[in-house]
């Protein structure tokens, strides 16, 4: 009976500490049953406030966010026009050098707060013919980009926001290690996709500030190149989402590597999930 008693008690224990981590993971999960005993009870109800408070606040940031990017695409497209009626061509010229580039930021903004909003239903995805879509993508813009292996069987996921995680990681490989290689790797607990490029790869200090929103490595990825240092934050917040994750590394025979990790144990929130 005392055993018996414990495990009652200690259960709930156990499934409040297991949510509080998966939490961090993933805010969307759904909510947590308040059983067991008053304590228990009481704690995952506290659990559950916070977790709707944390969606509202996140939800709240981010359509202001989405909304005052969008708004700076008016009066950048008044500045266009009116840089165009500039007489000094060496004037008009660097003015439009400075608009394309925000621009380019206002737009991987967007991007950026899109996915994070984004109530796309999960499905399956074929991968493989995702991965070669993109390929002949890539292949008309001048880009080469090889694949290896293929999954066993389709990804439950959210297909818009996996073919921009992956097309981001694909246009980082071409653009600043020459051509991409992609490698696939399936098993019946997780789904990697390793992209590997040729090119200089990324110091050691700086590989964990590169998810920063607009971080930008100077030495490879200067202005020059267009980025606004989204691509990975866009790529590995859609893999949290997914409940995966996203890993850099060197490769010794130069290059950097990208290990995208999806677990098939646990997928993403669908539409309805989220509306709690």
């Amino acid at each position: 009976m005392s055993l018996l008693a414990v495990r009652w008690v200690t259960r709930p224990l156990k499934t409040l500490a297991d949510t509080a981590e998966e939490l961090g993971k993933n805010i969307h999960r759904p909510a947590l049953e308040e059983r067991g005993p008053l304590e228990v009870v009481r704690a995952a109800r506290a659990l559950n406030t916070m977790q709707a408070r944390l969606i509202g606040y996140i939800s709240e940031r981010t359509r202001v966010l989405a909304a005052m990017s969008h708004d700076l695409k008016t009066p950048l497209t008044r500045l266009r026009l009116r840089a165009e009626l500039l007489e000094d061509a060496g004037l008009r010229a660097r003015i439009t050098t400075d608009l394309d580039e925000m621009q380019s930021m206002v737009g991987g903004a967007l991007d950026f707060l899109r996915g994070a909003a984004s109530g796309e239903p999960v499905k399956p995805v074929d991968v493989t013919a995702l991965l070669e879509s993109l390929q002949a993508d890539m292949q008309e813009l001048g880009g080469m980009v090889s694949i290896e292996g293929a999954p066993l069987q389709p990804f439950p996921g959210k297909p818009q926001a996996l073919k921009r995680c992956l097309w981001n990681l694909l246009d980082n490989a071409v653009k600043y290690g020459k051509r991409a290689r992609v490698v696939v790797r399936d098993s019946d607990e997780q789904l990697e996709v390793l992209i590997q490029d040729e090119g200089p790869g990324i110091p050691a200090p700086e590989i964990g500030k590169v998810f920063e929103p607009f971080y930008r490595v100077e030495s490879s990825r200067s202005r020059e190149t267009g980025g606004t240092g989204l691509g990975l934050s866009i790529a590995k917040g859609i893999a949290e989402d997914h409940g995966g994750r996203l890993e850099l590394r060197n490769r010794a025979e130069g290059g950097l590597e990208v290990r995208l990790v999806l677990p098939r144990s646990a997928a993403p929130p669908s539409a309805a999930a989220t509306k709690m």
